[in-house]
C-alpha cells in the first residue's frame, strides 16, 4: 500500500470503532488495532485521537457532503435555489444512512476537542452564510416578505434538520426521516413568501 491507501485504511478503521463504541470510548489503540498497521504506522499519519476524528471528518466532508454553487449571475428564483438547496441536503443525509449517530456523537464530544469544534463550526458557518446570502437575494426581489429575518430563517432550517436527525436516533420507525426535515423546512420558506410568490 502507498501512504494515501494506508492513511484510507486507517480512517476506514476508525469510522468502525467509532460506531461501534463511540467517540468517548474509543481510543487511539482501538484504531490502531481495528486498521492492523502498527502503532507507528498510525502516529504517522495521524499524531492523536483529535487528529484522526479530523481526519474522519474531513474524509466524510470530501464524500458526502453537498454544497450547491450558487448561480452566478442567479436565474433561479431564491425560493427555488433553497429548495434545490434542501432537496441536496436530503439527498447527502439519506447517503450518510447510519452515520447519523455518529455525526451527533461528534457534537457532543466536540466541546472537548477545540480544533475538532472549530472545523465543524467552520463547516455549519458556511452552509448558514449560504442560506442567508440566499434568501437576502429573495427580500431584495421581493420574493420574500420585508420583515424576513435571513439570519433567524437560515438558523431554523438548518435547525429543522438537527433536530430530526436527533429524534431519528431516538425513536428510527416513527420518523420519515430526511423527507419530514424538508417538508418542515419548506413549510417555513413558504410562510416568508410574500402572496403574489404563493
Amino acid at each position: 500500500m502507498n501512504s494515501d491507501e494506508r492513511r484510507q485504511k486507517i480512517i476506514d478503521a476508525a469510522i468502525t470503532v467509532l460506531l461501534d463504541k463511540g467517540v468517548a470510548a474509543s481510543r487511539m489503540n482501538d484504531f490502531v488495532e481495528a486498521s492492523g498497521l502498527s502503532k507507528g504506522g498510525v502516529y504517522h499519519h495521524f499524531d492523536s485521537k483529535e487528529d484522526l476524528l479530523i481526519g474522519v471528518l474531513e474524509y466524510f466532508m470530501q464524500e458526502f457532503i453537498v454544497i450547491i454553487q450558487l448561480e452566478e449571475p442567479p436565474v433561479s428564483s431564491a425560493y427555488q435555489q433553497l429548495e434545490q438547496l434542501l432537496h441536496a441536503h436530503e439527498s447527502m443525509m439519506l447517503d450518510l444512512g447510519r452515520y447519523t449517530q455518529l455525526f451527533i456523537d461528534f457534537l457532543s464530544q466536540s466541546p472537548y476537542l477545540p480544533r475538532f469544534q472549530q472545523m465543524i463550526r467552520n463547516h455549519y458557518e458556511l452552509f448558514h452564510s449560504q442560506l442567508v446570502e440566499i434568501i437576502q437575494r429573495g427580500i431584495q426581489r421581493q420574493e420574500f416578505l420585508p420583515t424576513t429575518n435571513p439570519e433567524a430563517i437560515a438558523a431554523g432550517l438548518m435547525g429543522v434538520f438537527d433536530g430530526v436527525g436527533i429524534a431519528l436516533t431516538i425513536t428510527q420507525n416513527k420518523i420519515e426521516f430526511p423527507h419530514y426535515a424538508v417538508e418542515s423546512a419548506m413549510a417555513m420558506l413558504r410562510g416568508i413568501l410574500n402572496d403574489e410568490f404563493r
